[in-house]
Parts: C-alpha cells; sequence; structure tokens
C-alpha cells in the first residue's frame, strides 16, 4: 500500500503493507534528536564546570533531564493517544528548535537549566509518539525488526554525541552544541512531515471520540492503563533494575582509578565498551523475534543484573571490559524490547499512555540509581557496590518474573478485567 491522502491513517496491521521508508526516517529522526540532546546537555555540564558551578548547579541540570518526564507523563500520554502525532511532532519540534535558539543567544548558567526543563519536556511529548509508530507502519509481525531499527539509530546518536560535544565545546565554546541541537529539531520537523504513517489524524478525531464512547457501551470492558497488571509488574521489574545498575555510572570512576589505580585512558576505553554493547544488543533483538517477548525482556534484565554483579568480581581492571560489554548488551535489547512488549501488547487507543510510563521509569530509575550510587560511596568500597547492586538486581528478577512471565492470553484477560 502506497500511503497517499487517504491512507495515513493508522491501520489495522493485517490490511497495511509495511511502509519500511518510515521506519528509516523515524530512526533517523530519533537518532538525531537523541545526538542534539547528548550534545547540548554535554555542552551545557561542560561549561557549568568550567565557569565554577556548584555540585547543586549540575545536580540541578541533570535532574532537568528526567523530571518534566517523569511529572508529565499522565498528560503527554493522554495527548499521544488523541492528537494527530504530525502535529504534535512538527509542533514539539519546532518549540524546541526556539528554545535553543534562546539558549545561543544568551548562555547564562541559569538560563541554560531553566531551558533544560523545556527541552526534556518536549521529549516527554514526543517519546510515546515515536515508540507508538512502529506498529500501525509495519504491522504486529515486524515489530520486533522496526523497534530494532528505531532503538538502534537512537542509541548509535546516543554513543556519539558525547565525545563530539566535548571536542566542539573545548574547541569553540557551548554555542556550537546548541546550535547543531537547534538544527536537529529543524531536521525533526522535515522527518515528520515526510512520515507518511500518522496515529490519530485531525480528521479522524470525533470518529475516534465516537469509537471510545461505543466502547465504553459495549459488552466487552475497555482497556485501562491503571489495571493492567502486566504492564505494571513489567515497568516494575525493569525500573527497579534500571536504578539499581545504574549505581554504575557513579561508581565506576572511582572502581577504575581507585580500586585499580588504573588510568583516565582506561577509564574511558571501559566505558566506551557499555556504549559498545548498548548497540548490539538494540540489534540482537530483531534476531530473537521467534522467541517470547517476555522471555526475552526477562533474558536482557538479567544480562544487565551479571554485568554489573561480575564487575565487582573483577580479579583485575581489564576483566572490567567483556562484562561492560555484556551489561550494554543487556542495556540496548531491553530498550528495545520494552518498546516491542508495550507495542504488542497495549491496545493502540492507549499506547501513548503506556510509552508515557515507561518514559516516566526510564527517567525516575537513573536518577534513584544516581542517589544510590553516591550513598553506596560514603559506606562502602566500589567494588562491594558493584556487587550488592547487581545482587538485588537479580533477586528483584527473582522475585517479579512470574508477573511477566505469563500466557499471553491470561495477560490480555487480566488486562481488561482487573
Amino acid at each position: 500500500m502506497t500511503h497517499g491522502p487517504t491512507s495515513e491513517a493508522e491501520r489495522p496491521a493485517d490490511t497495511a503493507r509495511p511502509a519500511w521508508r518510515d521506519v528509516y526516517i523515524l530512526g533517523g529522526m530519533r537518532g538525531l534528536s537523541f545526538a542534539g540532546d547528548i550534545m547540548a546537555e554535554t555542552a551545557i555540564l561542560l561549561y557549568l564546570t568550567k565557569h565554577g558551578a556548584i555540585a547543586y548547579a549540575v545536580t540541578a541540570l541533570l535532574l532537568a533531564g528526567v523530571v518534566p518526564p517523569a511529572l508529565l507523563a499522565p498528560v503527554t500520554g493522554a495527548i499521544a493517544d488523541r492528537f494527530d502525532s504530525r502535529l504534535l511532532i512538527v509542533t514539539v519540534a519546532a518549540v524546541q528548535a526556539l528554545v535553543c535558539a534562546v539558549m545561543v543567544l544568551w548562555p547564562h548558567p541559569i538560563l541554560l537549566i531553566a531551558m533544560s526543563v523545556l527541552l526534556s519536556a518536549g521529549l516527554s511529548f514526543t517519546h510515546p509518539v515515536f515508540a507508538g509508530l512502529p506498529k500501525p507502519m509495519v504491522g504486529a509481525a515486524n515489530v520486533p525488526r522496526a523497534s530494532s531499527i528505531s532503538q538502534t539509530y537512537a542509541m548509535t546518536g546516543m554513543v556519539a554525541a558525547p565525545a563530539v560535544a566535548g571536542v566542539l565545546t573545548a574547541s569553540y565554546g557551548v554555542r556550537i552544541s546548541l546550535v547543531i541541537d537547534g538544527l536537529s529539531f529543524v531536521l525533526v520537523i522535515v522527518g515528520g512531515l515526510l512520515i507518511r504513517t500518522r496515529l490519530h489524524p485531525a480528521r479522524d478525531a470525533a470518529a475516534a471520540g465516537a469509537g471510545s464512547t461505543g466502547e465504553q457501551q459495549g459488552t466487552a470492558p475497555a482497556y485501562r492503563i491503571r489495571s493492567d497488571r502486566f504492564l505494571w509488574s513489567v515497568l516494575a521489574l525493569a525500573g527497579t533494575v534500571i536504578a539499581f545498575v545504574s549505581t554504575n555510572n557513579v561508581l565506576l570512576v572511582f572502581y577504575v582509578l581507585r580500586s585499580f589505580h588504573a588510568t583516565g585512558t582506561t577509564f574511558g576505553i571501559i566505558s566506551s565498551c557499555w556504549m559498545v554493547g548498548l548497540i548490539a544488543g538494540g540489534i540482537t533483538v530483531r534476531k530473537l523475534s521467534q522467541v517470547r517477548q517476555e522471555v526475552v525482556l526477562i533474558g536482557t534484565l538479567v544480562c544487565l543484573a551479571l554485568g554489573v554483579l561480575c564487575t565487582g568480581l573483577a580479579p583485575t581492571v581489564w576483566w572490567i571490559a567483556p562484562f561492560y560489554v555484556l551489561g550494554g548488551i543487556g542495556n540496548g535489547a531491553m530498550a528495545t524490547e520494552l518498546h516491542v512488549v508495550l507495542n504488542l501488547r497495549i491496545p493502540d487507543s492507549h499506547r501513548g499512555r503506556g510509552f508515557a510510563a515507561l518514559g516516566a521509569v526510564s527517567n525516575v530509575a537513573p536518577a534513584l540509581g544516581y542517589v544510590l550510587g553516591a550513598t553506596a560511596l560514603t559506606i562502602m568500597a566500589p567494588r562491594i557496590g558493584f556487587i550488592l547492586a547487581g545482587s538485588i538486581a537479580l533477586a528483584a528478577i527473582i522475585v517479579l518474573f512470574r508477573n511477566v512471565i505469563r500466557p499471553a492470553d491470561e495477560t490480555a484477560t487480566v488486562a481488561v478485567t482487573a
């Protein structure tokens, strides 16, 4: 099917031919958006540090990136489920480009932090839309491949951005990275206009509302995010594992430099191993499309937990490298698999709200992990911190996995009748 003027609305997966062109455009948009934002955040962090910012300022910048998606999740999810996806993408990206222009013109530390809040808020609106598009683009059978492509592009942008921002900021100052971030949003606008697949086109808003009313009046109970025990079990398990695994962001530098007395170069190489695994994990999910999605998800979380646990057991500093690759594979595969699971499990009418909830967990859990990591350093050696974090993550998987591993028909029944 060619997506013409009459075919841009979301259609049932079995009536549409896969629109792989749209998938690659979406992946490129996500990669550019992630790269631009991380470049901006890295440049601002370096700028604040260079100008003598205190720890509270740095903490405020980090919180600016994670708090808005968590607080806005109920609103952004509902909006993603109601409004035209093209309108949302183009409008939000345009506002974000203007925010970047303000930051370029007036790069004052307080203003940069305040504007970072707005950029993060914008991402909380577009994330549920980006995450919900693969299924209508290619159909349920092709969701694993489409999500893998989208996530791999996004993670590639994440890997490259910090190093590029560091070089550019050192040579040209903070403005150049902010300009690039602004240009990335302009390209997102172009991509949003080029994607033919659309969620909830404006002309179908009234019909969608009528359909929702009819669903309420029908014999089958309506789906409710709050009643979906499977969804909340997945988010609770993933959030718990992510929180404890994220302590490695704080612990690693002290572990490498102080416990092993290694160099900064060694630290950089080991850190990059996680990023290499991140991309490999996103690609790996595509090869496991015949395995039950819940089983793959549990496997990715186990890889994450084992990567951190084994890092704490490393006999020498270079043993950390393969364990970090393992953790990165789990990280990348988990991020992709969560998108696959939510796309396949959540009804189209509530997919935006489901991904908004995922976005909230994905931002709050790492922030909690940073606090846990900093606290651990005050009472124990980094090695013990890694071992403890990995062990608790594994224990959480053992305790909660039964709520995730269940027959598909049982999950669907619980989702609509609880």
